[in-house]
């Protein structure tokens, strides 16, 4: 039973079957100018296409990278200059806070309330006359909890302040407009969202400095051959998650809904969150204890990014939010389309008898 959706999603094996059994129409190199590759260049320009329309923006600002991590860094890297500054907040991933470590660039960070939101009176305060990029997710990867990205980027629209949006949690599950939203740049992921790992996208509304030099892909600025399979398997993704949005909220209002009798609270504001994540603090069992427990029943879940190398560590972000002792009794549910209510019938079963268990104790 997998509830670890924002780590990773299980694999759309329908989409991926029919992408393999119809692969020798795209098996070429889509840089190459014979026939085959030709060929194979259409699919992957049908994949950025269809990609670019569900952001509403043009193909041509869509450049494919290996993942939402390298999108981060890469825009990063185009604000390294002592000169200027970089606003961000304590709970964004850490592809970003990493990577902001690593700048010439002087970093300020706007704390997240108790509620898990970055508010526009907060980036108000933080921005100085030397901010050009200021940096915030569109759904926290850990709290699910939705950042108020539109009222911030209309408020930056007509400012010399770049405005870049990590929207890895939020691809399928919400509707982007990058137009409407004011977004100068936006990564993403496939995996997220049931498409194969190492795959993700950076759109820029202008042409950024080079990032891996070479063969020209991408417009000349991100070289390397392009993964078609990948590709198309993201864009494809797409349109079954968005089919799925009421059946995974229905999930986790289920599981809210029958989560009784146990002493938790649920971290962030629910109410201002996408429909697959949902973070709780259990105060009766440490997180590791309790993802050990669960494991050995079956059930997987989280207790904070899955991007700490295998680390059982306490979330950063709730400690941030809260306190570092919340953080050690807190984790993440996360579900997708495979998710059953008869799975959730289950968790809450073990959930319990742990309760129970540590109660007696």
């Amino acid at each position: 039973m997998y509830f670890d959706y924002a780590s990773t999603s299980i694999k759309r094996k329908d989409i991926l079957e029919k992408l393999i059994e119809n692969i020798d129409d795209y098996n070429a190199n889509p840089s190459s100018i014979h026939s085959p590759g030709k060929k194979t260049n259409s699919y992957l320009n049908e994949a950025r296409t269809k990609l670019a329309e569900e952001i509403n923006t043009d193909a041509s600002k869509i450049y494919f990278t290996s993942g939402a991590t390298e999108a981060n860094n890469w825009l990063v890297k185009n604000f390294d200059d002592e000169g200027i500054e970089i606003v961000s907040s304590n709970i964004e991933h850490k592809s970003i806070l990493e990577s902001l470590n690593t700048v010439k660039s002087e970093v300020q960070y706007v704390k997240a309330d108790k509620k898990g939101i970055v508010s526009l009176d907060q980036v108000k305060a933080a921005i100085t006359d030397k901010t050009r990029l200021l940096i915030l997710m569109l759904v926290n990867n850990e709290t699910g909890i939705i950042q108020p990205v539109k009222e911030i980027g209309q408020y930056l629209k007509d400012k010399d302040i770049w405005f870049h949006v990590d929207g890895v949690q939020a691809l399928g599950h919400l509707d982007i407009d990058v137009e409407d939203m004011c977004i100068d740049s936006l990564a993403l992921s496939g995996h997220k969202i049931g498409g194969l790992n190492g795959f993700g996208v950076l759109y820029a509304r202008e042409r950024l400095k080079p990032l891996i030099n070479g063969g020209g892909q991408e417009s000349g600025i991100r070289a390397g051959s392009s993964n078609t399979l990948a590709a198309l398997s993201m864009a494809y993704s797409i349109d079954g998650l968005k089919e799925e949005r009421e059946k995974i909220l229905e999930l986790k209002e289920y599981f809210l809904e029958n989560l009784k009798g146990i002493d938790y609270e649920i971290n962030g504001y629910v109410e201002n969150s996408v429909n697959h994540i949902v973070n709780i603090y259990f105060p009766f069992v440490k997180s590791d204890l309790l993802l050990t427990y669960l494991d050995l029943k079956g059930i997987y879940i989280s207790a904070g990014s899955a991007c700490n190398a295998n680390a059982l560590e306490p979330s950063y972000v709730i400690e941030n939010i809260y306190d570092k002792e919340r953080a050690k009794h807190s984790v993440r549910f996360s579900f997708g389309f495979t998710n059953t209510k008869e799975e959730i019938d289950q968790l809450i079963y073990w959930l319990n008898e742990m309760y129970k268990k540590k109660k007696k104790d």
